[in-house]
């Protein structure tokens, strides 16, 4: 059965080097197994066929021009970017799905965390990113994880990359994971003896730093004096800048130009640069001594082995594994690969030694071994199911702040389109316009159950699904009560004491037609980030209003973290109490912040040690300054802010109102003002607490469960 695959990679075709060659070699082998219809996203316009040409005449393989005005709505790319080609490979596969896709590069791979349905196809294979473990932040795990779950499968270049997964993601499924050695084109079935080549040395590559492409062009005339008749090739255009070395592209193009004995070819079609390798007698793949430690082998190596060449390459624990210990031609310093060099070149016994270790290497790389894999992969790999009409669902309520980032995620799948009633208040709306809406909608959500409930319950059509979201406040209003209760078909409350409370009040709703699902907590938008110094002393709180928020509770606990150590303080984020106008007009709420803030000025200890920070949308980095996330409250319907601090390493110590400990756990409750002295004094913050709170609270699962109940599947 025929695949539709979409091969999205960083590389750019119009330049030559390792990677754009990995990405042209995979669609090819792709689409030689017979069993694929490949489309080939290139960054830019194919203007140079030294890649592209084997593309163009290649069976069951269409190259989409990503940089073309039709997809950007008339605007022109000279090259689109990482995140434009993630959005391109959504659109596309929205339009007509792809049964795989092929991604490689960190940044497209993290932009398809937004489409969980699209990741779920891809073939990731990544070497943009850290190899050890002990270099990656909190952060970085945490977005490792989410690819490494979200994706169909992990093609890994070298077991050493598989190891890396393995560590960075511990409930890894194994059977996600396949290797992606690099491959080279069938071996030819004679090539020129060694013996009878001339002495020549050849390098074909990009020209960077590390490298070393300018100390071998620099090397050279002294290996030349002592060989006269001797040639170094040099075959490739795309030289980096190194802003360390400002003259470094000056300097390799004079020395490309213009050394004794260098020929330098230009950029030159694989083909081309094959033929070139079957006429040498070493190639080149020395390198600079900071990549000793690296888990990625050079396709290089293989191409020289490939075409019968010894090759120049230092010695480390990858190449020992790969070559053995007693590899000839080694080498890791300037007089090394001089020396080394010339020995290749004029003792054809040492040459013949490295040329054959090389060419057992590259006969388990080549391009029909590939061909062959990747058939019994796609084999493996279930058709993509056949699109259909997107559910239109029509969101009412007065404030969808709670449901903005959902939608979001449910939008991201490709399988809902929405619409928005958007209430004045808990009873308050446009008739008309709701009525107008009702009529377009499939489902009707409503985000509180509220007024909106009432009135969409009494008018929705017979085919209409109605799901709403109860959060707290319902319980003290009477619209949950005076609504058709039969018309609702579901609804699902944010925390496990809210459904109870709510299922007292409103007896005889049947309880099968509830579920609870936590809110949404933004793992993308909070993520663990440095803490300041001062982050240790510093509590804090996002919102103080209304006053069952319980600001006194937290100035009651400053006050005595005071008595231990002065460079406590606490932080409140949001708008300030007496900005809202509901509250003015409420005496006794009124009269509560009055004493609050009388007690903060009229005592020296807390006056500058309570700091309001306006409201805003950088509550992240708020949370840079922020050691300890407060819940004092007399009561939450779940608390996002608790879970937000949490995804930025805050240590949570809340106050044990109703199901504070089944939402977040019996560990970070206090029942004492004692016990939240003690929990502050001995505790601190730690970005492992994401992690630990993304396990028992997946976005991808809350979303997926929310999908499930809209579309009652």
């Amino acid at each position: 059965m025929t695949k539709r695959v979409l091969v999205c990679g960083n590389p750019d075709l119009n330049f030559i080097d390792g990677s754009s060659i990995w990405a042209q070699t995979i669609a090819l082998a792709t689409a030689a197994t017979g069993s694929a219809q490949v489309d080939f996203l290139a960054k830019s316009t194919p203007e140079r066929d030294e890649l592209f040409g084997p593309l163009k005449s290649a069976d069951n393989l269409s190259i989409i021009d990503g940089s073309d005005r039709q997809h950007w709505k008339g605007r022109g790319f000279a090259r689109i970017t990482p995140p434009m080609m993630a959005e391109l490979t959504v659109k596309r596969d929205r339009a007509n799905p792809y049964d795989v896709i092929i991604v490689r590069g960190l940044e497209i791979a993290t932009q398809l965390l937004e489409a969980p349905d699209v990741l779920a196809k891809c073939w990731i294979y990544l070497t943009d990113i850290p190899q050890r473990l002990e270099e990656y932040s909190d952060e970085q795990r945490l977005t490792m994880q989410r690819i490494a779950h979200g994706c169909h499968r992990l093609l890994c270049q070298a077991e050493g990359f598989q190891a890396l997964w393995q560590a960075l993601v511990p409930d890894l499924d194994t059977a996600k994971v396949r290797l992606y050695t690099p491959v080279i084109p069938d071996l030819p079935k004679t090539l020129p003896p060694l013996a009878e080549r001339p002495a020549r040395a050849i390098y074909a590559g990009k020209f960077t730093g590390d490298w070393m492409t300018l100390e071998m062009a620099e090397q050279w005339p002294a290996i030349h004096g002592q060989l006269p008749g001797s040639e170094l090739v040099m075959i490739g255009d795309k030289i980096h800048t190194e802003p360390e070395r400002p003259d470094y592209q000056t300097r390799m193009q004079r020395a490309l130009k213009a050394t004794p004995g260098l020929r330098w070819l230009g950029g030159q079609s694989r083909e081309a640069v094959q033929q070139q390798l079957q006429q040498a007698r070493v190639g080149l793949s020395w390198r600079d001594e900071s990549m000793n430690d690296t888990v990625e082998y050079s396709t290089k190596i293989l191409e020289y082995g490939g075409a019968g060449c010894a090759a120049i390459l230092n010695r480390n624990s990858l190449h020992e594994q790969l070559l053995g210990h007693d590899y000839p031609l080694f080498a890791n310093s300037p007089q090394e690969f001089t020396r080394q060099l010339t020995r290749a070149l004029s003792e054809p016994e040492v040459a013949q030694q490295a040329a054959n270790a090389l060419k057992r290497l590259a006969e388990r790389h080549t391009f029909s071994t590939r061909v062959g894999e990747i058939r019994q992969w796609l084999d493996e790999t279930p058709k993509a199911p056949k699109p259909q009409s997107k559910t239109k669902v029509l969101v009412a309520g007065h404030d969808l702040k709670f449901f903005s980032l959902l939608q979001k995620k449910l939008e991201a799948t490709g399988q809902f389109e929405f619409l928005t009633d958007q209430w004045q208040g808990h009873n308050q709306h446009d008739e008309d316009q709701s009525r107008a809406l009702l009529e377009q909608a499939d489902v009707i959500f409503c985000e509180w159950c509220l007024g909106n409930l009432k009135w969409y319950s009494h008018h929705k059509k017979p085919h209409q699904r109605l799901v709403a979201r109860f959060h707290a406040q319902e319980a003290r209003v009477p619209y949950m009560g005076e609504a058709n209760w039969e018309a609702i078909d579901h609804v699902s409350f944010v925390s496990e004491h809210t459904r109870r409370q709510a299922l007292e009040v409103f007896q005889g709703f049947p309880v099968d037609k509830t579920s609870v699902i936590p809110n949404y907590l933004d793992d993308t938008k909070f993520t663990p980030k440095k803490k300041t110094g001062e982050a240790r002393f510093t509590l804090g709180m996002v919102g103080v209003a209304p006053k069952s928020k319980r600001l006194d509770r937290a100035i009651d606990l400053l006050e005595a973290l005071l008595e231990e150590d002065d460079r406590y303080c606490l932080r409140v984020k949001g708008k300030h109490p007496l900005d809202y106008g509901w509250l003015l007009k409420r005496e006794e709420e009124l009269t509560y912040y009055r004493e609050v803030f009388k007690r903060i000025n009229s005592n020296p200890k807390l006056r500058h040690k309570v700091i309001f920070d306006p409201a805003g949308d950088d509550v992240n980095e708020w949370f840079t300054m922020v050691g300890f996330i407060l819940s004092p409250s007399d009561f939450e319907s779940f608390h996002m802010a608790v879970g937000e601090g949490m995804l930025t390493g805050a240590m949570p110590v809340i106050w044990n109102w109703d199901g504070a400990a089944e939402i977040w756990g019996d560990e970070w409750v206090v029942s004492s003002f004692e016990d939240a002295k003690q929990n502050v004094v001995s505790g601190e913050p730690t970005k492992d607490l994401a992690a630990r709170l993304m396990s028992a609270m997946s976005s991808q699962d809350i979303s997926q469960r929310w999908k499930k109940v809209i579309k009652q599947s």
